[in-house]
């Protein structure tokens, strides 16, 4: 158990744990003894002091004209931590409503791109796009496949799970080469597919307010995430377009 580091967690400085201790240690006493045991210079004493009693684990008595201290009973310091959370729960309510205020005034007009490199970076931008996502909304993409790769078909496992958590129907166009191997693996997760003679000159996705273009190499994957209204809308025109003339 570390004493010093809990009381820190608490909010306490260096200053206070050392006059704290000294006075769990000394029982009631005056300033001299305090100071000798904390190791703090006169200039601060009192300061640390005072401090330590508006926390309300420090109180002091008169024994004729001379303050005597002592350290109360350690219950106080649930107290403490009891009121720190209190401030950490105002806080999320606070920031929640920061967030709520960002998210209705932030420009969604906005025009940008991104590159990710790699399997983390990979993860960063779907998860950026699916947030994107309303809910009961559409999730499109056309497919190249998705090969031998097992930690793809992971990822799109898990993916798959939190766009139905948010009730987002799946809608895919793949080639009819493809077609065996999403009805083996990838219908069972509620994959709405629909095939074509059609090539893709790459993965392409459609969530929410991002265009996700996935290039898939054997050393790192890469995604091109573009946020642009217009790219977004055409892209899902010529999807719908495509899937609703597939039978």
């Amino acid at each position: 158990m570390n004493i010093i580091e809990t009381l820190r967690e608490l909010g306490f400085t260096e200053g206070e744990i050392r006059v704290y201790l000294a006075l769990v240690k000394l029982g009631s006493t005056t300033i001299g003894p305090i100071i000798n045991e904390a190791q703090v210079s006169n200039s601060k004493i009192y300061i640390l002091l005072e401090k330590l009693t508006k926390k309300g684990i420090v109180s002091y008595i008169f024994k004729g004209k001379t303050k005597y201290f002592q350290a109360s009973s350690p219950n106080y310091l649930y107290d403490i931590l009891e009121l720190e959370q209190n401030k950490i729960n105002k806080l999320k309510d606070s920031l929640k409503e920061v967030i709520d205020f960002i998210e209705k005034n932030s420009d969604k007009s906005k025009e940008e791109s991104k590159i990710y490199k790699g399997y983390n970076g990979m993860k960063s931008a779907w998860f950026e796009a699916i947030k994107s996502i309303p809910l009961c909304g559409k999730y499109y993409f056309f497919s190249k496949g998705y090969g031998k790769d097992s930690y793809l078909k992971s990822f799109f496992r898990n993916l798959s799970s939190e766009l139905h958590e948010k009730k987002i129907q799946i809608l895919g166009l793949a080639n009819i080469d493809e077609k065996k191997e999403y009805n083996l693996f990838y219908k069972k997760l509620g994959y709405n597919m629909k095939y074509t003679s059609l090539n893709w000159p790459a993965d392409i996705t459609i969530a929410g307010d991002f265009l996700l273009i996935f290039i898939w190499d054997k050393d790192i994957p890469i995604v091109y995430s573009i946020q642009s209204r217009i790219l977004v809308e055409s892209y899902k025109i010529f999807f719908q377009n495509l899937y609703n003339s597939k039978k």
